[in-house]
């Protein structure tokens, strides 16, 4: 079994939503002046590789929480959507033609990981309301996506709107977002664990997901 890291490190001044709150870490306590060492940490809840519980867009949706640990961890199909323009709109033909048989989590490889901590990082590629309907319709409620949001990230921040993590969320699902390295991910059905930090009745969490590719 091969462990693929899918977890960008949480490190200060790392690229956040425009907007959230800055990661830093610093040191709080040192082995040599206090016996041991501490760091202290700055952060929002959705720094870094995190996941959205519904509760991020509306009152009224479940809490990190209320959600059941089985939609971080399962079956995963990988959807291939690289090669794809900025801001483009994921054709719905790359979600029909992944395998979702026994799959309860879907990742959606953009490889705009690359583009981490750059402004070009905003300007991803997200699916359309189509191929979220798609996915629910089968059965998938977990979904998570090697850049910044499941929405398309506009320009000027003010300009947003959160049309797609609104379905997904009403439709009592989980939204994973920055993943990263997404190509080491084998496509045929790897295990993958995405739990989050317990934060109790949060809006979601940083994770640290990974993926297990079994060798044949």
């Amino acid at each position: 079994m091969i462990i693929v890291n899918c977890t960008h490190e949480l490190r200060t001044a790392m690229q956040v939503y425009p907007g959230d709150p800055d990661v830093v870490i610093t040191t709080a306590l040192e082995a040599d002046r206090d016996g041991v060492n501490v760091l202290r940490l700055h952060m929002g809840s959705q720094s870094g590789t995190h996941i959205d519980s519904p509760f991020h867009v509306r009152n009224d949706l479940p809490t990190l929480d209320q959600i059941d640990l089985s939609f971080f961890v399962g079956r995963a199909a990988v959807v291939d959507a690289t090669g794809l323009s900025p801001r483009e709109i994921i054709p719905h033909d790359r979600f029909i033609a992944a395998d979702l048989t026994g799959v309860r989590i879907v990742l959606v490889r953009t490889d705009w990981s690359l583009h981490y901590g750059t402004a070009h990082y905003l300007a991803h590629p997200a699916p359309s309301l189509t191929s979220l309907t798609y996915l629910l319709e089968r059965g998938i409620r977990t979904i998570a996506l090697d850049c910044l949001s499941l929405d398309v990230t506009p320009d000027n921040p003010s300009d947003a709107t959160l049309t797609n993590h609104y379905l997904w969320s009403e439709a009592g699902g989980i939204i994973g977002e920055n993943f990263t390295n997404l190509v080491a991910v084998t496509p045929s059905t790897p295990y993958v664990s995405m739990l989050p930090l317990n934060l109790g009745a949060s809006d979601g969490a940083p994770v640290r997901a990974v993926a297990f590719n079994t060798l044949d």
